[in-house]
């Protein structure tokens, strides 16, 4: 079940109106009074021969461009979580914890069409979702909750390489999980790579800004330490997942409509976790 709480810990997506990847975050700045909102759904699956696990998340993220190099951005998902095993089916939906992130521009070089941006981010997770929900069969398994219950800070650092036609971006954040109703998950490192490249229009017009289909590929890696109950560590909990994940998107002036599959090329966890078939991804960013 903890396959539920790393597709979690990699939500965290980018932020941007322009083109940028779709799981991975991106150094490009918000100009400053700019509105960005930013709206996905994520679909989890993950079976073996006796358990089945769906996870359908929608995060809800709104960026605001306080300066020209720091935005502030608010994430707030919507979850659906819903395990089966032996007959039986446990699960919740509702509002997961919301997170407030701070981003700001350390790094900029600008050269004849390309630029290089560098940005540091930090922030913390609040415990804002249900984290005691129970049914019949008792108290849900912490790891199917909506929230942690615990208050759970975030740092990181994205770099982007942009040219007229592709683009690079690179991030890594690190999630330090507090305890919370005796339970502890363990600390999350997310990192990920991504190349987008324009497939059209092949040549820019002379005149005008015309609409843009890009070819999106990135690597999407997760490791999380294991979770403690009572101080004790949980032998099936933590471990590492690497995914290669493929995706389009649809790009205008003002918005872009984008999807995503995610496919496990690795994954090396720890004790008899599910492991994950794929997640899809799809949704839309409008700038105001």
């Amino acid at each position: 079940m903890n396959a539920a709480r790393l597709f979690l810990a990699a939500t965290l997506a980018c932020v941007s109106a322009s083109a940028a990847p779709i799981n991975t975050d991106t150094a490009l700045p918000v100009r400053k009074g700019e509105l960005l909102w930013r709206e996905q759904v994520r679909f989890l699956k993950a079976e073996d021969a006796t358990r089945d696990l769906e996870v359908i998340a929608a995060p809800s993220v709104l960026v605001y461009g306080f300066t020209e190099k720091f935005a502030l951005i608010g994430i707030t998902p919507y979850l659906d979580n819903s395990f089966k095993a032996g007959g039986v089916e446990r699960g919740d939906h509702g509002l997961g914890d919301v997170t407030l992130l701070g981003r700001y521009q350390v790094f900029q070089l600008d050269r004849p069409g390309e630029t290089f941006r560098a940005q540091l981010l930090g922030g913390l997770k609040f415990p804002t979702g249900r984290d005691d929900e129970s049914e019949s069969l008792g108290r849900l398994p912490q790891p199917l909750q909506l929230g942690s219950g615990s208050y759970d800070p975030l740092v990181g650092g994205v770099f982007t390489w942009q040219q007229l036609r592709w683009q690079v971006d690179f991030d890594v954040v690190y999630k330090i999980n507090t305890e919370a109703n005796d339970f502890r998950f363990g600390n999350t490192l997310a990192h990920d790579a991504a190349f987008e490249y324009r497939l059209l229009p092949r040549q820019l017009p002379e005149r005008g800004v015309p609409r843009f289909v890009y070819g999106v590929l990135e690597l999407n890696g997760v490791w999380a330490e294991r979770s403690k109950l009572s101080g004790h560590d949980i032998g099936a909990s933590g471990g590492y997942t690497l995914f290669v994940s493929p995706g389009l998107q649809y790009v205008t002036k003002r918005w872009v409509a984008e999807v995503s599959v995610q496919l496990p090329v690795v994954q090396e966890l720890n004790g008899g976790q599910l492991k994950t078939d794929f997640i899809l991804a799809a949704g839309f960013r409008i700038q105001f």
